[in-house]
């Protein structure tokens, strides 16, 4: 990551290989199952959903061409979907890994919807609209303003941050997503604030390599799981083989992510969190 001139620029997401032989190779077949899965069973999706799936199946090596389709049929929802700064942020993301243009997505300007949802350093209401609307301007390479930065940092609470950047109760979902964002935007690893996110969300890490959203040892959920994998690449970090094993065992024989092992949940969503973190990938992508 760098910074060049007043604003914070972002770069590309790049492929992290395993140390180990064997756990690559692990996580390269959990990856062809869960793209199969989600090939298979994500026709129908409505529009957020569609819009990871494409990221999710872009990340596992499909290609742009292979992904126009489902790229159309999320232009046709996409206008009534995407109404908030990361719903907008979604379909910016998958535009761009589809090979296609954001700012014109079925005559509709996905960029725009984002930028125009910014005041005084947020995007939106939530960690979520704020995370996604920085990864999708890096995404689309538009600079993500200082302030949104230094707003982002500002609403850290006591470890990471919450659902509604209220510096309530700390997530793990949140703190991950806000990490890949800051990231995206150009903020350095060596940040101080994101060294104490990054060291809190670790020390949520369940005896069995996992992560759960309230962290605290609970049972591992994907989710989180997933998205702790990814704010440590993000970060430049090798993620636990411990951590990499715990999403495996949440994936069903048929290649579907349970949300727990105990819950199958919305395997839609779990798979399409998992599989980005089995490629070994993280956000975004270009």
């Amino acid at each position: 990551m760098r910074r060049a001139g007043p604003v914070v620029l972002a770069v590309a997401a790049v492929a992290v290989a395993a140390p180990h032989a064997g756990a690559a190779t692990a996580d390269d077949r959990a990856a062809a199952r869960a793209a199969s899965w989600l090939a298979a069973n994500a026709t129908g999706a409505p529009g957020g959903q569609q819009a990871d799936v494409i990221v999710a199946l872009r990340a596992q090596g499909r290609t742009p061409a292979a992904l126009r389709p489902r790229l159309r049929a999320l232009g046709r929802v996409a206008p009534s979907y995407a109404r908030t700064a990361g719903g907008a942020a979604k379909v910016v993301m998958a535009s761009v890994a589809a090979g296609g243009d954001p700012r014109r997505l079925g005559g509709v300007d996905y960029v725009r919807r984002v930028t125009t949802r910014y005041a005084s350093g947020r995007y939106g209401a939530t960690a979520y609209d704020q995370a996604l609307s920085m990864l999708a301007l890096s995404a689309a390479s538009v600079p993500v303003p200082r302030d949104a930065v230094r707003a982002t940092l500002a609403a850290r609470g006591a470890g990471g941050w919450d659902f509604s950047l209220a510096r309530r109760r700390d997530s793990v979902d949140a703190t991950a997503a806000v990490i890949e964002g800051l990231r995206a935007a150009g903020l350095p690893a060596s940040d101080p604030g994101l060294r104490a996110a990054a060291a809190w969300m670790t020390a949520q890490r369940a005896p069995d390599g996992g992560y759960a959203t309230a962290g605290g040892g609970r049972p591992a959920d994907a989710n989180s799981t997933a998205g702790a994998i990814r704010a440590l690449r993000a970060l430049g970090r090798t993620p636990p083989a411990s951590t990499r094993a715990a999403l495996r065992r949440l994936q069903a024989p048929d290649g579907g992510v349970r949300a727990t092992r105990a819950v199958a949940g919305s395997r839609l969503i779990a798979t399409t969190d998992a599989l980005i973190a089995f490629s070994g990938r993280y956000l975004p992508l270009r």
